[in-house]
């Protein structure tokens, strides 16, 4: 079978196709033939050797398939080949047939195309645990989003929509706050015009925020704290900072790093406000929470309820993902980027 192989760590152009084996199911897996995968920033994160737990390259990347069912392993209830599925995997998503465990799979409706399910577990599971089971959104909460344009952002600002709240969003470009105002956000920022935060204290009133998602880190994560009202939250899910180029910056790593701050139970205190941290493919043991979302989220999809912003398909092989991380580098994406066969 095909593969997409990182041989090294480095710039987009580092990814090699390369044949080989088949995988084989084993007990409690299954074996999809991929018809579309998702990229995510923590790929690149990845390919750039910056991403805690990943494994030393040569290796297969990819965190969200879907496509086909193949082969079912032993001990798997509730699949059979021929079924369509989307699953979450650690790595060997850039591949024309990947191995999960079937416990992080999820059957599809035919009326949810490959391109839309794959954009659906990493993006949409992370802004639902954000807002809902970390940040507790309540109706009527204002939140900020970062990086609205996003992957995960435009999962939030749908999901948020959904939940009665009053949605802040930053962005990089008058055409991306464009795109904002069209998806329903209130108060659409273009952080390159001036400082978000300003912007945001003079349409948030006295009060503040209830809530903030933050995937940038730095100073950025500093001053989204700073407009947190009593029993704010704010939910780091990031380091974009630490990433300018397509190349690992050791500068703009140290930079981001220390400029990150660092939270101290007394000044929560003092402030009545909370800070939490989450990390999808490190969230082990909650398996049921996860089923229970994505089984909504798939559900709201189907009915029309949610639907993934697509920014870009390339193909799903080397050359198709070089062109998409250099696409993400660029900044050039509104909503999810995947390979597709």
């Amino acid at each position: 079978m095909r593969t997409i192989l990182l041989p090294r760590y480095g710039p987009p152009g580092n990814f090699v196709d390369r044949e080989t084996d088949a995988p084989e199911p084993g007990a409690g897996d299954l074996v999809i033939r991929v018809g579309a995968a998702g990229i995510n920033f923590a790929d690149v994160l990845q390919r750039l050797g910056l991403y805690a737990n990943a494994p030393k390259p040569p290796y297969v990347m990819g965190f969200e398939v879907a496509g086909v069912v193949a082969e079912v392993g032993a001990d798997v209830r509730g699949f059979a080949p021929g079924d369509r599925a989307v699953a979450m995997l650690h790595g060997g998503g850039y591949a024309e047939l990947a191995r999960v465990p079937a416990m992080s799979a999820f059957r599809l409706p035919d009326s949810i195309s490959d391109v839309e399910a794959a954009a659906l577990p990493v993006n949409y599971l992370t802004a639902w645990f954000c807002l809902f089971e970390m940040g507790h959104l309540q109706r009527g909460d204002k939140v900020l989003i970062q990086g609205g344009a996003g992957g995960v952002g435009t999962a939030a600002i749908q999901l948020a929509r959904a939940a009665g709240a009053t949605i802040f969003a930053t962005a990089g470009s008058a055409e991306k706050v464009a795109y904002l105002q069209a998806a329903g956000v209130h108060h659409a920022i273009d952080y390159t015009a001036g400082p978000f935060d300003d912007a945001v204290r003079k349409q948030a009133g006295k009060r503040g925020l209830d809530l903030v998602l933050d995937a940038v880190g730095g100073d950025t994560l500093r001053r989204g704290y700073e407009l947190l009202a009593p029993l704010g939250r704010v939910v780091s899910y990031g380091l974009s900072d630490a990433v300018a180029g397509p190349r690992r910056n050791p500068w703009r790593i140290a930079r981001a790093w220390w400029r990150t701050p660092r939270f101290g139970p007394l000044s929560l205190i003092e402030r009545n406000v909370g800070v939490w941290g989450f990390h999808l493919a490190l969230l082990r043991g909650r398996e049921d929470r996860i089923a229970a979302a994505m089984g909504e989220i798939v559900r709201r999809v189907e009915t029309g309820g949610l639907k993934p912003a697509i920014a870009r398909t390339f193909p799903l092989n080397a050359g198709g993902a070089a062109e998409a991380h250099r696409f993400i580098h660029q900044r050039r994406n509104i909503g999810k980027v995947l390979l597709a066969r």
